[in-house]
């Protein structure tokens, strides 16, 4: 049973009681659960990082995530903040009128936040902002990552075009599609791309250029061919082709190809699960770190144990051999290709190194100290949070950046 088809068994009316069994650590477990409507909290954290520099995360743009954002940014100016970073790595979007909510946060009523272009007239639209803003002098830093996208990058290219904002981390991932659903003959329903997203310099948010799909159905991006220069309200030149560019660059290495199948796989799940029942306690939530021995200790149990993550080039090669009939006479030959493609995918995803560590010390922390615990100790350790309280500190600098100089 996949995940999908689970989830419409676990779902129902409020206050239905379910019974269901869980193979945990090889012994089945029997749980009685009893359903409730779930509301997710968009802001699932914000605090100090020190007394003077706020820090909240976003992690998706629903219907509450303006007043969550305001209720924490207000709290937490009662607590002596004087500068934020706004945190919205990861963020996939949502609602573009929350996005248009929370950029007027810190924007002038009246200002351009986005457009959209169309085709059809009728389907071209500019949203400004309408509300008082909260704040529009306090220092902001607003972090991306190739996960931040749609209503993300609308409220980072905004802040990023009126100079409002430093923007750090990496390339968000260029989601700048609207589409709507048109109605059909027989209650069907066709879901249409009608215009794109452009933030108020006029750069075009949208990363594959689908109308350009070749013969062989692969899609360019548009930041493949020529790009185009805007310029930002204090004169910064700034670039389209799709996401938001940051103003400074702070990441993890190039991802191979390898790492993001492990990613993709239950592998990181299942051995953080392992190390669980294996370590009774752990350090601290701030003291607690993932070492180059505890990778090394990761990269064996893949070698070793695990059963789940396989690579494009494994999952092709295990199909034709699995597919090609009688197989005793390559055995030997198998199992010696098979060796040099799991050596080959350990050498590559351990060029990762750095990213994998963040994440799997995350799942770790979430074992023991559930999110609170994950979030508490990126604020003394995450290099990209780090980098942000240093430019928000250091006044002349933020400021060098934001005139371009």
């Amino acid at each position: 049973m996949d995940r999908d088809q689970l989830s419409e068994i676990l779902k129902g009316a409020p206050n239905t009681s379910l019974e269901i069994a869980v193979l945990r650590q090889g012994e089945v477990k029997n749980f009685s659960v009893v359903t409730e409507k779930v509301e997710i909290n968009p802001v699932p954290f914000y605090d100090l990082i020190d007394q003077e520099t706020g820090y909240i995360v976003l992690t998706r743009f629903n219907q509450k995530a303006s007043s969550e954002v305001k209720k924490a940014f207000l709290e937490l100016k009662k607590r002596g903040m004087k500068n934020l970073v706004f945190d919205l790595r990861g963020n996939p979007g949502g609602s573009l009128g929350e996005a248009i909510n929370i950029s007027n946060f810190f924007l002038p009523k009246g200002s351009k936040i986005t457009a959209t272009k169309a085709k059809v007239r009728k389907w071209s639209n500019t949203y400004n902002a309408s509300n008082t803003p909260l704040d529009l002098e306090i220092p902001l830093t607003v972090l991306l990552n190739e996960r931040s996208a749609s209503a993300s990058e609308i409220v980072a290219g905004a802040l990023q075009d009126y100079d409002r904002a430093v923007i750090l981390g990496e390339r968000s991932f260029g989601k700048g599609l609207v589409q709507r659903y048109m109605n059909l003959s027989y209650g069907t329903q066709l879901k249409l791309t009608i215009s794109k997203y452009y933030t108020p310099s006029g750069r075009c948010i949208q990363e594959l250029d689908y109308a350009s799909r070749n013969n062989q159905g692969q899609v360019p991006k548009f930041s493949d061919g020529t790009v185009t220069s805007f310029k930002t309200k204090n004169g910064r030149v700034v670039f389209d082709g799709g996401g938001i560019t940051p103003d400074v660059e702070v990441g993890f290495s190039k991802r191979s190809e390898a790492t993001k199948d492990l990613i993709k796989s239950r592998a990181i799940f299942n051995f953080t699960t392992d190390y669980f029942y294996r370590n009774p306690t752990i350090s601290s939530v701030t003291d607690f770190s993932f070492s180059s021995s505890d990778f090394k200790s990761f990269l064996n149990y893949l070698t070793l144990s695990d059963t789940v993550f396989l690579t494009t080039q494994e999952r092709l090669f295990l199909d034709a051999y699995n597919s090609s009939g009688e197989t005793t006479f390559i055995a030997k030959e198998f199992q010696q290709l098979k060796k040099k493609l799991l050596q080959e995918k350990i050498s590559k995803i351990s060029k990762n190194q750095d990213y994998l560590s963040e994440i799997i010390k995350d799942e770790i922390l979430i074992r023991y100290y559930y999110k609170n615990g994950s979030y508490l100790n990126k604020l003394k350790k995450d290099t990209v949070i780090l980098e942000a309280v240093k430019f928000l500190k250091n006044k002349s600098l933020y400021a060098k950046i934001l005139k371009g100089a």
